[in-house]
């Protein structure tokens, strides 16, 4: 039933929500939502986060990356990325089921990207997690995690979840990062 209110909550979202701030300064943040969007997010749970960037004219490019830990080192899992038609936006990613979807939202509607193969943490000691929280300045060409859910062996081996997760001592792992670019994608 949650597959089925996806699309019909992300249309909701759009119309009851406009990205906001008019600065100059370019950022990625937590979106804000009203009261009633709020109440409507909580049927879903904590399994879908949605961030609002506002760019200049330098950034032409997004890509959100997925990564995985396997065999000791961090892989791409998967990307979605393409040209920016406009200076503010929102995006949203979802960790469900073992993947990953990836939502880039705008007024002409959405688009989606999945990718399997996120970890069962459920053999996991303890469990970390890291979410964007506050507006972070966006630089050309720097990844900017959004989103990290670690796992450990142990759970004295627990380190406290940062935006950093490729310095974690953890077994398994996902994350999702997003990168401006000034570059145009081909």
């Amino acid at each position: 039933m949650k597959k089925r209110l996806l699309p019909l909550l992300l249309t909701v979202i759009l119309c009851l929500t406009s990205c906001s701030g008019s600065s100059s300064q370019m950022t990625v943040k937590p979106s804000q939502f009203s009261e009633e969007t709020q109440e409507v997010l909580q049927i879903i749970d904590d399994e879908i986060v949605f961030f609002d960037y506002q760019v200049s004219d330098l950034i032409r490019s997004i890509s959100v990356d997925i990564w995985k830990f396997e065999n000791g080192q961090w892989v791409n899992a998967g990307k979605s990325y393409g040209n920016l038609a406009a200076k503010e936006g929102r995006l949203a990613v979802r960790l469900i089921n073992g993947s990953w979807d990836i939502f880039f939202i705008n007024e002409d509607g959405n688009s989606k990207a999945s990718y399997k193969g996120a970890p069962d943490f459920s053999s996991a000691a303890a469990q970390a997690g890291y979410r964007l929280t506050q507006p972070t300045e966006i630089e050309p060409g720097k990844a900017i995690t959004l989103w990290s859910e670690l796992g450990f062996d142990e759970s004295a081996a627990v380190n406290q979840a940062t935006s950093n997760f490729r310095d974690s001592n953890c077994t398994m792992g996902t994350a999702a990062t997003v990168t401006f670019s000034s570059d145009v994608v081909e």
